[in-house]
């Protein structure tokens, strides 16, 4: 993954600033590249990079009207590029970039790509505005200061997964999915260019199958688009329908391809069975390797070099076997099926039919839809009737955010605040239809999840289903298609029924790593005790020890009941403990 470092100055004169920045930038290993661009200075290394006088663009670049990596770009792409201030970039690419670019009138407009895994932070020293792609760089260049930021960090253990442009460090900020921000007079100004609720208009006169047909389209062109850049790539398969989707259609790739699937010592963690059919579909042998507990260090943060703690501990064990099986193959990139559920608008809430009935009015396909989430939630067919008529009100459309408040401190509940972090993909009346409203938040939440790709990391991961062109076409579909036969992801089986095994195309059940959670709470059962009673959480005042100290009592040494509550708490903690050890 792309490496970057920006410098954006007031004017064009503080030469020993910019000297100065550099110098220091000197000690990065592989070395950045540096170019200068009126009052921006760009440093970059590794992934794609493509420079242009006026900016450049760090990161994978991919054109929607052709396959395949961006190297560079024609002049007359970079002139729309830059006199639109981005827009034709969001309108006519994707991927996984940040651009870096200086308009006329010595303006800086600094674009990262909607549903890109590139994060971009940003800091300010003396008259610069500082742009990079993790904190080691801002704090290298002197922007990124070491305080926590608790309000923040408080915000973070209520609403995991919501979240925008402020972090956990103080001083530093994300620019978010979407987002153009341009410094001005030593401010910044953001521009939200790209949203999930621009496509989530109902389109109920285009066929189901013309939908079914450019899902299955734009989920092929995505996933071989992103192949393409590595010279091999290992799937993360588990045998469940998005992974299963995402094998099918690597295979279809010219990038060979290795397959993996892990599995844990509880049969409910084991789907090797699943993961062997789609093998044999493909053509494929299939790496089985087994989750160890000795292998996990609860103590370690995965997001040590983040500016949150956008990292859960049980996947420790997942990126080790993953790095492994990839160094032994030769792979440059771990693809996996992440963020399937929130794309294809896995719901479990009667809004698909409330958003049915205000489009279509009472009737039979009302009937249907209301019908087939009775059958998949379950709950009877009355109280989804009735869940779907409450819906209708106009005060209930927005999809409601609530938090996850156990364990934590009245302290830490007030600093958290009543209300969720401001996003601008989940202002309240974006959305006129429930179903509509809900999907756009699980989209919300699969960009938080993406947040905690380190750019840092040994290879990078890629997950083709959050691809911009992907997210934007499975919203365009009205939420009701998504149910069919009692089964969600509805024209998401429909668009690769060819390619899977039926009984992946129609599985109903579902692989879950709590099994796993159940492992490590027993097996490290005293040290997150500790960690949790003792530690940088409690001695803030952030947690409930009476209530922390009940769980573990009461569980003895066998898995809590509230063991993943618990765990996302060790989470942060080891977090704060990795933070607490940078800064010294």
């Amino acid at each position: 993954m792309s490496r970057f470092l920006a410098l954006a100055c007031d004017t064009d004169v503080p030469t020993e600033l910019v000297a100065e920045a550099i110098t220091r930038l000197a000690s990065v290993v592989p070395p950045l590249e540096i170019s200068r661009h009126g009052c921006l200075t760009v440093a970059a290394s590794g992934g794609a990079l493509i420079r242009f006088d006026r900016g450049v663009i760090a990161g994978a670049l991919f054109d929607r009207r052709f396959p395949g990596l961006l190297r560079e770009l024609p002049q007359d792409e970079w002139e729309r590029i830059v006199s639109s201030r981005g827009m034709h970039l969001i309108d006519n690419y994707w991927g996984g970039y940040i651009a870096l670019l200086q308009t006329p009138g010595d303006r800086i407009d600094v674009i990262r790509a909607p549903m890109g895994e590139l994060p971009c932070y940003r800091g300010r020293i003396d008259r610069a505005t500082l742009f990079a792609s993790d904190i080691d760089l801002l704090r290298l260049a002197g922007a990124a200061r070491t305080a926590i930021a608790w309000d923040a960090v408080a915000a973070e253990l209520a609403w995991p997964n919501i979240r925008n442009a402020q972090t956990c460090i103080e001083g530093v900020a994300a620019v978010n999915s979407g987002e153009r921000v341009t410094p001005v007079a030593g401010a910044v100004q953001q521009d939200q260019l790209w949203r999930p609720s621009d496509f989530a208009a109902p389109r109920p006169g285009l066929p189901t199958t013309d939908h079914v047909e450019r899902i299955r389209r734009q989920v092929q062109a995505c996933t071989g688009s992103r192949a393409s850049a590595f010279e091999r790539v290992q799937l993360l398969l588990s045998g469940g329908l998005d992974s299963s989707i995402i094998a099918a259609c690597l295979a279809r790739s010219d990038t060979p391809l290795d397959l993996l699937t892990l599995f844990t010592r509880d049969p409910v963690g084991d789907e090797r069975d699943y993961g062997r059919r789609m093998a044999r579909a493909v053509g494929l042998p299939l790496e089985e390797m087994r989750r160890e507990i000795v292998h996990l260090d609860p103590r370690i943060s995965a997001a040590a070099r983040l500016p949150r703690p956008a990292a859960r501990l049980f996947e420790q064990e997942t990126a080790r076997l993953a790095r492994a099986a990839a160094s032994r193959n030769g792979a440059q990139a771990i693809f996996t099926g992440g963020g399937g559920d929130n794309v294809f608008c896995a719901l479990q809430s009667a809004a698909p039919a409330t958003d049915r009935l205000l489009v279509q009015g009472m009737g039979r396909g009302f009937l249907e839809t209301a019908g087939q989430i009775s059958r998949l939630a379950p709950a009877s067919l009355p109280k989804v009737l009735s869940a779907a008529g409450m819906r209708t009100l106009p005060w209930r459309r927005d999809s409601p955010i609530r938090p996850d408040l156990s364990f934590l401190s009245a302290e830490a509940r007030a600093r958290a605040g009543p209300r969720p972090p401001s996003h601008p993909w989940l202002k309240p009346g974006q959305v006129a239809l429930p179903g509509k409203a809900a999907h756009v938040k699980l989209v919300a939440l699969a960009d938080g999840f993406a947040q905690g790709f380190d750019p840092q990391g040994e290879l990078p991961t890629i997950a083709p289903l959050l691809a911009q062109p992907v997210v934007e076409t499975c919203l365009a579909a009205p939420s009701w298609l998504w149910f069919e036969d009692g089964r969600n992801r509805a024209l998401a089986r429909r668009a690769f029924a060819r390619e899977l095994p039926p009984e992946i195309a129609g599985r109903r059940s579902k692989g879950t790593p709590e099994c796993f959670i159940g492992e490590i709470f027993e097996h490290h059962h005293a040290l997150l005790r500790e960690m949790l009673l003792d530690g940088i959480l409690a001695r803030r005042g952030f947690l409930d020890r009476e209530a922390v100290a009940l769980a573990f009592h009461g569980a003895g040494r066998m898995a809590s009941p509230h063991a993943v509550a618990l765990l996302r708490l060790v989470d942060v903690e080891a977090w704060l403990m990795a933070r607490s050890a940078a800064d010294g």
